[in-house]
């Protein structure tokens, strides 16, 4: 009879060969647990948000060839039409800065039509910040003063506060106007928008957390001694593993978690589970393992092993490996 799923975490700088994988389901088993595969997210490959950029950018060239042919009202139709597609979709990395170039082209136009474009352009020095004046321009002053702004992130335990397209921290000081604000939780954006700034501000914004048992919500999990396995702070996860090489050759550290609390750790000699035909099988990463790079419990680059049930059948078909190292 099958045990529960249990969900482990590899901490090692290669995948484990046969033996220690055949002695790592003997422990799962002994312990009443089947390992099993981590609770999947959604992907999220930025294909679709490549291609809003991609479009916004065409549209700006589009609004500079009709400035340069000089049809400024079809160049103001571009330009409005850009900015509608930022405010319907910021979850772009670069939204500030493409705001920020519709909002100088719109100041060329109205400087050329006679009007006052200061507020176009103090618009787009908020979001990135004052260019170098061109060749017989006329340097502008900066924005006069800025204003704190904490931003305050509840749910998710970890992430990355960005502040128009620039990593930042939660609490930092921001000129005064409308900025773009992204939360990034794992690999994905999970919260954006546009907001104001025009005093000392407070931003909250909720952010669920990494779903149990996913990758996300065991990283960080390492050892402190040969004895002691550490698991990440707030995990969820109600029961998982964690393994890494031993300190000699031919053993493995492993231990039991429950949620944010683990078991002893455990030294297993795994020699006793080797073949009996004596034939050594080639080492490569084995058809069960979706293999990420980490950077947790051991000197070179971690690795998270993470276990599919049934993975060790002999009959299993050709080997599906997946890395999912990809950055933001």
């Amino acid at each position: 009879m099958a045990g529960a799923a249990l969900v482990l975490v590899w901490l090692g700088a290669a995948a484990p060969d046969a033996r220690a994988r055949t002695a790592l389901e003997t422990w799962a088993k002994e312990k009443q647990y089947a390992l099993e595969a981590p609770a999947a997210e959604p992907a999220d490959t930025g294909e679709a948000a490549r291609a809003l950029a991609d479009r916004c950018d065409r549209d700006l060239d589009q609004a500079r060839d009709q400035l340069n042919a000089g049809d400024d009202a079809g160049a103001r139709r571009t330009l409005a039409a850009v900015e509608q597609t930022l405010r319907d979709h910021p979850e772009l990395p670069q939204a500030a800065w493409l705001m920020a170039e519709r909002c100088r082209l719109e100041g060329s136009i109205a400087q050329r039509a006679g009007q006052d474009p200061t507020l176009w352009l103090e618009r787009a020095d908020v979001l990135e910040g004052p260019r170098a004046p061109a060749f017989g321009e006329t340097a502008r002053a900066p924005a006069e003063g800025s204003v704190a702004v904490a931003v305050v992130v509840h749910g998710a335990r970890a992430h990355e506060t960005y502040w128009d397209g620039v990593k930042a921290g939660d609490r930092l000081s921001a000129a005064r106007g409308e900025h773009h604000l992204a939360i990034v939780r794992g690999k994905r954006v999970a919260w954006s928008g546009w907001v104001s700034t025009l005093t000392e501000a407070k931003y909250d914004v909720w952010v669920p957390d990494a779903a149990p048992c996913s990758a996300e919500d065991l990283e960080g999990a390492s050892f402190a001694s040969d004895t002691e396995a550490r698991a990440p702070s707030g995990v969820r996860c109600g029961a998982w593993g964690v393994a890494a090489p031993g300190a000699r050759r031919g053993t493995l550290r492993v231990a039991l978690c429950r949620e944010a609390t683990c078991e002893p750790a455990s030294t297993w000699a795994y020699e006793v589970f080797s073949a009996s035909s004596g034939v050594p099988e080639k080492k490569r990463f084995p058809a069960w393992a979706a293999w990420t790079l980490g950077g947790v419990g051991v000197a070179a680059a971690a690795s998270l092993i993470l276990w599919q049930a049934g993975a060790f059948d002999k009959t299993g078909s050709s080997q599906r490996v997946v890395f999912d190292g990809r950055g933001l």
